[in-house]
């Protein structure tokens, strides 16, 4: 069971990369084009999925 989460949270962890990804990218043409609020629409809400994927990803530091 814990392991199929742990699963779980690497795919949405993936998912969440790739929509960064799509965001800045989507972002950088916007911005290409002159569309200055979407651009920064954009490009925030990558640097927030990019942080969510991260700290998915990031080890947690527990009591042992």
């Amino acid at each position: 069971m814990l392991r199929a989460l742990a699963r779980a949270a690497d795919i949405l962890s993936i998912v969440l990369f790739v929509a960064a990804a799509g965001a800045f990218v989507y972002g950088l043409y916007a911005l290409g084009h002159q569309e200055d609020f979407r651009a920064l629409y954009l490009l925030v809400v990558g640097g927030l999925s990019l942080r969510a994927s991260t700290e998915l990803l990031r080890p947690k530091g527990g009591a042992s």
